[in-house]
């Protein structure tokens, strides 16, 4: 009987450092299919190029599958990570970026670490991908 205020008080730490964390990622995960935004962007590239690449992202960044399309072209990758990452946030990141650009120099061939800047979009990052 005595465990049982222990996992109570567990419970409670773990949702007063989520809530906030939900809230932030909370308005990406509500949004609808962003597919179209993709195509108008990128005419030339096909659907599976475009969920390829998204599906990359989403990996790296610990994404669910089904939210994968939620994101769009426009999207700052700084604001995606601080969303997953609050600045309140005492446990530490989960190396988002650390995966993201080994899975995409795995991936394309490409390394994303001279192009980083604070104001990068998934778009610039998925433009790498398209021939010259």
């Amino acid at each position: 009987m005595s465990w049982i205020p222990w996992i109570a008080l567990a419970i409670v730490v773990f949702l007063l450092l989520e809530i906030p964390r939900y809230r932030a990622i909370r308005p990406y995960y509500e949004r609808g299919c962003a597919g179209i935004r993709w195509r108008r962007r990128f005419p030339e590239a096909s659907s599976q190029e475009i969920r390829d690449f998204l599906q990359l992202f989403g990996g790296a960044f610990g994404f669910r599958f089904k939210h994968r399309l939620r994101f769009r072209p426009d999207d700052k990758l700084l604001d995606v990570y601080r969303a997953l990452n609050p600045p309140n946030w005492s446990i530490g990141d989960g190396c988002e970026f650390e995966c993201l650009f080994d899975d995409f120099q795995k991936r394309y061939h490409v390394d994303l670490v001279p192009l980083y800047r604070e104001d990068l979009t998934l778009g610039e990052v998925f433009s790498v991908t398209r021939p010259a």
